[in-house]
């Protein structure tokens, strides 16, 4: 997936997944097809590699395959808006582009003091307009109301749903509701009484989505307890999914399946998703989510002063109540490999095997990865601490593709249903 850029790069740092050329990429924002280009928004700090600034970064492609880097979309300008341009999604409407996403501001101290939800306009999907900010700060919530994803429902209305932290520090997910896509009413929580183990203190960067018939709701939960034993949300915060549906009368989310992480690797965050021309659901994720020492030690801020990438673009359907991923055509150039030649996997490239034996694959100096019967698992030394770490999943774990890039790798297994992503170095 080569990247083109206007401002002729000296080197290229990844080749299958989007990057920023200096300082700190985020969340993919605004992902969407409009006027015969894909468009994929991303979190921005072009200053440092620190989360102190945000602004809208800009992808385009013809393709999916080869993307150009635009100038800034979206950069902090309004009262509400002054300390960040945060998350958010797109919205085609009347031949426009409609961007809505979360304003912060912060003190003199540089604390975040408040957050707004805001919108803009574009006829070209790259000037935008700012429409300012839409409605006032839901009543009960901390300031922490962020991340708006829109979609039109069956009723033919318009529902927004937010990512909250209520004042009872439960996690929640809030609708609002319009008629005309420019008044909007909030309708409340849209999970209230449902989901109370995977709440945490906060969910971000919801997504209400629907594959193969089915409606998703895909966030990421902020607080919950490690489940080591049964090798659940280790990470710093994590992101998964539930299958059910959503009830535009009454606007309540009943979950009909479990909730289940979307990646079990190291680094995956934030997914947003698009729909192609041909109908095919398409999602990105944030290969980023670190604490904050192993992101500021990073090798390559110090190497290159940038951090952070985008996963490769992933095709969704629903198999047996079962989201599954896989990359998407377009970027596929896939080496078959047997046992004999198994190693080769460590090089930059895409791997696709099906080994019934047991395997170990090295990749840098700190990453392994090590198939034991109908166990995966993925063994980092931590680049900042030294320690030893395990994410693992369990199934049908003979079949195997391998995206493996300079400092990232993603594994797809079990007919997707298991993914795995990590940085190395």
């Amino acid at each position: 997936m080569p990247l083109v850029t206007n401002d002729a790069e000296q080197q290229r740092y990844e080749n299958y997944h989007l990057y920023p050329t200096e300082g700190l990429l985020n969340d993919p924002n605004g992902l969407v097809y409009f006027k015969g280009k894909y468009h994929v928004f991303y979190q921005l700090n072009p200053k440092a590699c620190d989360h102190k600034y945000k602004e809208w970064g800009h992808f385009v492609s013809d393709d999916l395959k080869t993307w150009e880097r635009l100038e800034t979309a979206l950069e902090p300008s309004l009262a509400d808006d002054a300390a960040g341009i945060y998350s958010g999604a797109a919205y085609v409407k009347d031949d426009k582009l409609y961007v809505f996403y979360t304003g912060n501001v912060r003190d003199a101290e540089g604390h975040s003091v408040a957050s707004a939800q805001m919108w803009a306009v574009s006829e070209d999907g790259v000037h935008f307009e700012k429409l300012g900010t839409m409605f006032p700060h839901p009543e009960g919530y901390t300031k922490d109301v962020r991340d708006p994803m829109v979609w039109q429902g069956e009723n033919g209305h318009y529902f927004m749903v937010l990512g909250a932290r209520p004042d009872n520090n439960i996690g929640d997910i809030i609708v609002y509701e319009s008629t005309d896509f420019e008044n909007w009413e909030l309708r409340g929580s849209m999970i209230e009484g449902e989901l109370a183990d995977v709440r945490g203190y906060m969910l971000e960067c919801p997504g209400f989505i629907e594959v193969d018939g089915k409606q998703i709701l895909m966030f990421s939960p902020q607080g919950l307890e490690p489940d080591h034993a049964n090798h659940r949300y280790e990470n710093i915060h994590n992101t998964g999914y539930v299958i059910g549906h959503f009830d535009e009368e009454t606007a309540h989310f009943t979950p009909e399946s479990e909730f289940k992480e979307v990646d079990d690797g190291f680094e995956f965050y934030a997914p947003q998703t698009m729909i192609a021309p041909d109908g095919r659901r398409i999602m990105w994720g944030w290969a980023g989510m670190m604490t904050p020492e192993r992101e500021a030690s990073t090798p390559t801020i110090a190497d290159a002063g940038w951090v952070h990438v985008l996963t490769v673009p992933r095709e969704l359907h629903v198999v047996d109540n079962v989201m599954t991923q896989k990359p998407i055509d377009e970027i596929l150039d896939v080496t078959e490999l047997e046992a004999h030649n198994l190693q080769s996997t460590t090089a930059v490239g895409q791997y696709h095997f099906n080994i019934t034996d047991d395997w170990s694959l090295v990749f840098g100096d700190d990453l392994r990865l090590e198939r034991r019967g109908d166990e995966l698992s993925m063994i980092r030394n931590q680049w900042e601490s030294g320690e030893y770490e395990i994410r693992q999943v369990n199934g049908d774990v003979d079949d195997m593709l391998l995206i493996v890039d300079v400092d990232i790798v993603e594994v797809y297994t079990d007919q997707g249903r298991k993914v795995m992503t990590a940085r190395y170095f």
